[in-house]
């Protein structure tokens, strides 16, 4: 993951799903990404890596996860 990369907040998160771009990379656990979707538009958080991923790794994230469950 780079500075600049989209990414998606997972749906089971409070504000996700949300299309996401990765501002900063300071931490291993997080990173700073702008919402460019939902109620938070246009806000920067910090998101823990586990949480995001790519829009292609994006489904099969989501169907693992549940799966899981």
């Amino acid at each position: 993951m780079q500075v600049g990369d989209l990414v998606k907040l997972a749906k089971w998160c409070k504000n996700g799903p949300a299309l996401m771009q990765v501002t900063n990379l300071s931490c291993r656990y997080y990173v700073e990404a702008l919402f460019l979707q939902g109620p938070k538009l246009g806000s920067v958080a910090n998101v823990s890596t586990g949480n995001i991923f790519t829009l292609e790794d994006y489904d099969a994230a989501m169907k693992k996860h549940y799966e899981r469950r």
